[in-house]
């Protein structure tokens, strides 16, 4: 059994498998480390509006800031563009009165998503030797402790545990075909 789980370069990977693809998206997420003249209290929240435009947090004794950017990519090293950075300085800016002006550091990930949106885990039908194990988006590392027990279970032939609120069916590549 081969289970792909390579984010961003999972469709890739089931192509080359002879195993049709799902859909996955790479979608670019810039991040920056920013300061301004304020100084930042690491009690702060997360914060980010309801549009989602934004969203920055306490990191270091500066901001984590991100634009909330969604940018379709290719799967590959993700680079931030400055435009984005400025865009995410831009927006926190205009809502408070912290003046970011430095970034210290800017970088940039890639999140990838099925086309429901939801983790993709398991074997299509017809492809019982490769396994899919992708889809986590920008939420890897909150689902990541069920998704494991849920996918060794789908990838071993069975049902994920009830409590985990998840089914095979429901985790299935199958429901895009």
């Amino acid at each position: 059994m081969v289970v792909a789980a390579a984010g961003a370069w999972t469709d890739q990977l089931a192509e080359t498998a002879g195993v049709p693809p799902v859909g996955l998206t790479p979608l670019r997420r810039t991040i920056a480390i920013a300061v301004g003249p304020q100084p930042v209290d690491p009690a702060w929240p997360l914060v980010a509006d309801t549009a989602e435009t934004f969203y920055f947090r306490p990191e270091s004794g500066a901001l984590l800031v991100s634009p909330a950017d969604e940018t379709p990519s290719e799967p590959g090293d993700a680079k931030p563009d400055d435009l984005d950075v400025a865009l995410a300085l831009d927006r926190v800016n205009d809502v408070t009165a912290l003046g970011l002006r430095t970034v210290r550091t800017a970088w940039a990930g890639l999140r990838t998503f099925a086309p429901d949106r939801g983790p993709v885990v398991g074997a299509r039908e017809g492809h019982p030797g490769f396994a899919f194990f992708a889809g986590q988006g920008g939420y890897g590392i909150q689902m990541a402790p069920a998704l494991a027990v849920a996918g060794a279970a789908v990838i071993t032939g069975e049902e994920p545990p009830a409590d985990l609120g998840v089914t095979a069916a429901r985790l299935s590549p199958d429901r895009f075909a």
